[in-house]
């Protein structure tokens, strides 16, 4: 924020000022980010590694092409959109809790059809 009000403001409170921490993130390294999705992924249940190397892999071009696209939408609109490895992380962990919420809903249904079968073959 710049102009006037953003100056008489500092200067009746200026603890704005004072009290400020500025947080610089730069971006990982690649091998960083797949270091740390094959650590959150490590626990997972699937069926291979070749897969859990696979979903490492895509989680860290998922994150790169979205740094790219926050450039792209700086140049265009010349406004900024932050990446934070704390976004990173909660893709990641966001990915998990979906993975597990749609097996719990694979096997309930799995279980309906097998009851309903069931029930088919008993008339």
């Amino acid at each position: 924020p710049v102009g006037d009000a953003f100056r008489t403001r500092c200067r009746k409170f200026p603890s704005l000022i004072n009290c400020c921490t500025i947080d610089w993130f730069t971006s990982w390294p690649r091998e960083a980010l797949l270091s740390v999705s094959r650590q959150f992924l490590k626990d997972v249940v699937l069926p291979s590694d070749e897969l859990r190397e696979s979903l490492s892999q895509m989680c860290v071009e998922i994150h790169t092409s979205l740094e790219a696209a926050c450039d792209r939408f700086f140049a265009q609109l010349r406004r900024r959109v932050y990446t934070t490895p704390k976004s990173y992380l909660d893709m990641i962990n966001l990915y998990t809790d979906m993975l597990e919420k749609k097996r719990a809903e694979l096997t309930r249904n799995y279980q309906r059809l097998s009851t309903g079968l069931t029930k088919l073959a008993e008339t």
